[in-house]
């Protein structure tokens, strides 16, 4: 069985809203990771500056070099820690701009399925899917207009029979 690859430019369905949530994630994620750096550059440096100004490394100054890299370690795990929170928040919001939508527009093809057109679900403006409910919003009035005139030709055919 011939297995389907998937193109690259698939991948891309919305682009301007996928490159733009991409990009915003990469900035963040560039920032924790460039300030995490930045301090653990800060740290190292003074490791570099305690051997270099102690030719006899003694107990004191390995006790200060040990501080200084669990300082390292403390602020790579908090930088860790700050990017998963980021990640979770992020991932959070971006799934409630897809799955809020989506049970709006669910409930609106229900209220259609039921013969509602004149039902209203509005969602906000920054929502994701706002071109899905626009377009059932377009197709209500064709389908009130259409199940009108099945009505009307089947009372016509009932008339027409009573006859």
């Amino acid at each position: 069985m011939a297995q389907h690859q998937r193109k690259l430019s698939n991948m891309f369905v919305q682009p301007k809203f996928q490159l733009k949530l991409s990009l915003i994630y990469m900035f963040v994620g560039g920032l924790i990771l460039c300030a995490v750096g930045l301090v653990v550059l800060q740290i190292t440096s003074g490791v570099e500056d305690l051997m270099n100004n102690n030719p006899i490394v003694d107990f004191r100054v390995q006790g200060q070099i040990n501080d200084l890299m669990l300082q390292c370690v403390q602020a790579s795990l908090l930088g860790f820690g700050i990017f998963i929170l980021f990640s979770f928040v992020f991932a959070l919001v971006v799934s409630h701009r897809i799955a809020g939508p989506q049970v709006a527009i669910s409930a609106y093809i229900e209220a259609l399925k039921q013969g509602d057109y004149d039902y209203q679900r509005n969602l906000r403006p920054r929502d994701e899917l706002n071109d899905i409910m626009y377009g059932l919003k377009a197709l209500a009035p064709i389908l009130k207009e259409r199940d009108k005139n099945l009505i009307e030709n089947q009372e016509s055919k009932k008339a027409g029979n009573e006859l």
